[in-house]
């Protein structure tokens, strides 16, 4: 299938890193633009805990940081891509941008997650294929 725009999920991981490699691949190779995307989402923190605003900033600072390195990765296979930095909810970030980007194609890098991290994140992000791709109308991929 031929892909007009990839929209791809980044964060610090080495798995996240990997998919914004192989979604400036494939961008390059289906002639696609390439939108590389960072949710600042302090939904973990508990209401009321002191400080939060402080730790947004630091995500947002971060999230900078992280797309950055993304454009770097594209520019190094001749691709020049967008980066967007949202705050909210990651799933409500990545669909907003899906369907502002008019994305026909989603990559997110996944690691297996500590027992800790399913709890903290709600669940595995293959909980979540299935309702980004029915809420998007886009195809979900997941490079691991």
């Amino acid at each position: 299938m031929a892909y007009k725009c990839i929209v791809c999920g980044v964060t610090g991981s080495a798995h996240a890193q990997g998919a914004a490699l192989e979604a400036a691949i494939l961008a390059k190779q289906e002639n696609a633009r390439l939108v590389y995307v960072y949710a600042a989402d302090i939904s973990f923190l508990k209401s009321g805990v002191a400080g939060h605003k402080g730790v947004e900033d630091s995500l947002v600072r971060l999230g900078e940081h992280i797309l950055d390195m993304a454009g770097q990765l594209a520019a190094n296979v001749g691709v020049e891509a967008k980066k967007v930095l949202k705050k909210g909810p990651v799933i409500d970030v990545l669909k907003s941008v899906v369907a502002e980007e008019k994305a026909d194609l989603l990559i997110l890098g996944h690691e297996k997650r500590t027992i800790f991290e399913k709890a903290l994140f709600r669940g595995e992000v293959e909980d979540h294929i299935k309702e980004l791709e029915s809420q998007s109308g886009v195809t979900v991929k997941i490079i691991q």
